[in-house]
């Protein structure tokens, strides 16, 4: 199979879940031999668009990767539509247009893909929430298979979010409950449309950790669309009322954690030490009310630790609810609650772990994942064809 996968940015320090899906997917590809490359900008990351790497085509880690100069940064009016949609007060459809135009583009990625998508079984696009991923699916709608990473924000809103699911050839979803916004919610009609879900790594090896029972283990990107100020209030309010806590915080972005007795920063770590976090802490608490998979979730139940999430994220709650890997809060009080009940009941939580880690290894590896993927491959391209 030949395959090409387009992100706007891709590296090894790159974080976020689309891009983590992306290096995952692509490296299992090449392990079944399968023909890969990865088509992306010159950008080193998604928080300045500035043209970082040379353009060209590289190996990173055995895969191909050509990366495209930036030719239009975002423009002057952006700020302001960006700013309109994260307070949800809502585009009229000229401003959801005027969005795409204003952002960041790359228009030599944009002639390769309309030039060479002919010559693969699939292009891969993705996430849906940036105007470069809409404009790079419309070089050849009629080979890329959107994998949206969706979630009931505003952006799954606008028109031109509509327009792209179906329109594209097919679209690729992570989770039932992502499947269920875009079909139920937004009433989008795409051309067809599977949930594949999303590989998971096994974690880097490291010895049996013993259970710190009053750290709480926050990790992946900072930024307040992560509902992260809701659980650093959480905390400290648990701490201030004489609850034995300490929320270790590891991941970098935007957001820079309060300073709090109960709040310990930790930054970028490396793998091992992910890994020992993960099974050391007395679970992972994922306060995110838009996810559309959540990876940190599924690296927690490797390691054997359970999960706390909020109630409101149907596709995290979805996830303790199949794999009865956690407990979910909605409020403060259910938020202490749960955290002093794991801490209470060390062999139950143990058990939650146990179960997740089950659910994962069912679910979630690559190589799964990238048999339901060919799979429904080979079933649209029969349709196509025939």
């Amino acid at each position: 199979m030949r395959v090409a996968i387009v992100v706007p940015v891709y590296g090894r320090g790159v974080g976020g879940g689309a891009i983590t899906l992306a290096r995952g997917f692509a490296a299992e590809a090449a392990r079944r031999g399968w023909e890969v490359e990865v088509w992306t900008t010159c950008a080193a990351n998604h928080y300045e668009w500035r043209n970082a790497h040379p353009p060209g085509v590289t190996s990173e880690d055995g895969i191909r990767v050509r990366r495209f100069p930036i030719t239009q940064v975002p423009g002057a009016d952006y700020s302001r539509l960006e700013q309109s949609l994260a307070s949800f007060s809502g585009l009229d459809t000229a401003d959801q247009y005027h969005w795409l135009e204003q952002a960041v583009h790359s228009a030599p990625l944009y002639a390769h893909i309309a030039a060479h998508s002919a010559t693969h079984d699939a292009i891969i696009a993705l996430p849906y929430a940036m105007p470069l991923v809409h404009y790079a699916s419309w070089a050849a709608p009629e080979r890329v298979l959107l994998w949206p990473c969706l979630h009931d924000e505003p952006y799954a809103y606008l028109q031109p979010t509509r327009l792209l699911m179906e329109n594209v050839w097919g679209v690729i979803y992570n989770s039932p409950e992502e499947a269920n916004l875009a079909h139920s919610r937004l009433r989008v009609r795409t051309r067809r449309s599977a949930t594949v879900g999303v590989g998971v790594a096994p974690l880097v090896s490291a010895a049996d950790q013993p259970v710190q029972k009053s750290s709480l283990l926050y990790m992946g990107r900072l930024e307040e669309g992560k509902n992260l100020p809701l659980l650093f209030e959480f905390v400290r309010r648990y701490a201030d009322e004489g609850g034995k806590i300490e929320l270790l915080v590891a991941g970098n972005g935007p957001l820079t954690p309060p300073r709090h007795p109960a709040i310990r920063f930790l930054g970028y770590i490396s793998a091992p030490e992910k890994t020992r976090l993960l099974a050391s802490s007395l679970a992972l608490c994922q306060p995110s009310l838009n996810e559309s998979f959540s990876l940190t979730i599924m690296e927690s139940w490797l390691a054997g630790r359970p999960v706390l999430v909020h109630g409101a994220c149907k596709v995290t709650h979805g996830h303790v609810r199949r794999s009865q890997g956690g407990l979910w809060f909605t409020s403060y009080d259910e938020f202490a609650g749960a955290v002093q009940w794991l801490q209470e009941h060390e062999e139950q939580a143990w058990r939650m772990g146990e179960l997740g880690r089950a659910y994962v290894e069912a679910q979630y590896t690559w190589p799964a994942v990238l048999d339901r993927f060919a799979s429904v491959v080979a079933q649209w391209q029969e349709q196509r064809d025939g």
